[in-house]
């Protein structure tokens, strides 16, 4: 095994478990290891959680405590979720298929929002006997050997909280971090046992059932967040700026390509897919612009790890007043706080008037309702530098990143400008 930073886990016991399934000559995010790695916390959770949960079942009848038996629920519901989790990781490894192109890689998604109903399912039951609790409450039995066993319980939940946050690191996968919230939620909600148990032995017997309400709503609000999550990802979540950013970085290198633009990633559990649009000198070649195209397809691949598809965009830059209304489109720009670029500048006719058109590329936050504002900006600003030079201009704004339509203006002869 590698001993370096990225495999070292919080306790020994810990890394002999990863060491047992790892291949350590393989990053622990890659495909293999991470479904390795996601079997593993699948499987040490169900088994640790089916022993929590006949544990707390036994302890909250014995002691009488609905919080206790509530905890003993959750856990049971853990363990239903760490087998959807081990087998989940399995089944998105399945190879590509006729009806399924892209892989099963979503599946992981599908996986977390399962998680998240059964979260959200006990959440509701729990709080149901929280309030049936307060409604007529009950004698609590709490001697000093019940408070050491629930104590060992929480030592146990929060290693498997530990260990479910460590695999999580290394694999960088979102059902994990889920899943080490859960625990972190379930040592929080025991916490709250403990505290009933101890209200208990000082007579304070409805605190037994505000605790079960207090555990619920940690367990109700887990389930919301990773079921939002889960759905964002199968939606198609809009990619980080940091991820748009470094796909200009790496297409931007390549050796002749002029601007990128148009950029749409697609997520399949973890393979990516991005296909944006590149700008290319006109003049050049159909067979020199494809090789670019391929250059810009290969950069993305190779330092990304991503499936890339790049399209031509051909730019002519030989028109005598191409240079003036470039510098005119960077000012303009630049003086505009919605706007963060510009492409696809075209200007045609042989002398004056000319027709000029281009794409204006808007702020990720900018909503689209204002973009029909900006192409009046932009035809306002053309108007003072440019008057009678222009016949017809041709405007259309968009998102960075976004699969809607650009909001596209045409100004003409048929409007002062």
């Amino acid at each position: 095994m590698n001993d370096s930073k990225p495999y070292r886990m919080p306790c020994p016991m810990m890394g002999l478990l990863l060491r047992k399934v790892v291949d350590p000559g393989s990053a622990p995010d890659s495909p293999e290891n991470r479904t390795r790695i996601g079997m593993l916390a699948g499987w040490v959770s169900a088994v640790l959680s089916l022993a929590l949960c006949a544990a707390k079942g036994w302890l909250g009848l014995v002691s009488g405590s609905v919080s206790m038996l509530a905890d003993a629920t959750n856990n049971l519901t853990d363990v239903g979720s760490s087998l959807v989790i081990a087998l989940g990781f399995q089944w998105s490894r399945k190879p590509s298929d006729e009806e399924h192109p892209f892989g099963h890689g979503r599946i992981e998604a599908v996986i977390t929002l399962v998680l998240a109903i059964a979260l959200l399912l006990v959440g509701f039951e729990v709080a149901k006997s929280g309030v049936s609790r307060l409604i007529d409450p009950q004698p609590i039995e709490a001697p000093l050997w019940l408070m050491v066993a629930v104590g060992i319980t929480v030592v146990l939940k929060l290693w498997m909280a530990l260990f479910a946050r460590g695999l999580a690191k290394l694999s960088k996968s979102h059902v994990l971090e889920a899943d080490a919230w859960n625990h972190t939620f379930d040592v929080a909600s025991t916490l709250l046992v403990v505290v009933a148990l101890v209200g208990a032995e000082v007579g304070w017997t409805a605190l037994d059932g505000w605790t079960a309400i207090g555990v619920a709503l940690f367990i109700l609000y887990t389930g919301f967040k990773y079921a939002r999550e889960a759905i964002d990802i199968l939606l198609g979540k809009k990619p980080d700026t940091e991820e748009v950013e470094a796909i200009h970085r790496v297409v931007e290198g390549v050796e002749g390509v002029l601007g990128i633009h148009e950029i749409m990633v697609h997520q399949y559990g973890d393979v990516k897919m991005v296909s944006f649009h590149i700008e290319v000198d006109a003049n050049l070649t159909v067979i020199a612009a494809h090789h670019i195209a391929e250059e810009a397809e290969g950069a993305v691949e190779t330092k990304m790890q991503w499936r890339a598809v790049a399209h031509v965009d051909p730019v002519d830059r030989s028109h005598p007043l191409f240079e003036e209304f470039h510098a005119f489109l960077s000012s303009f720009v630049a003086g505009e706080k919605e706007l963060i670029d510009f492409h696809d500048l075209r200007v045609g006719g042989a002398r004056s008037p000319y027709a000029v058109s281009f794409d204006l590329v808007a702020g990720p936050d900018v909503p689209r309702s204002q973009y029909k504002a900006l192409c009046e900006r932009g035809m306002a600003a053309l108007s003072a530098g440019f008057g009678e030079r222009i016949s017809t201009v041709g405007i259309g704004v968009e998102a960075p990143v976004d699969s809607a339509p650009m909001v596209r203006r045409t100004f003409g002869a048929g409007r002062d400008l």
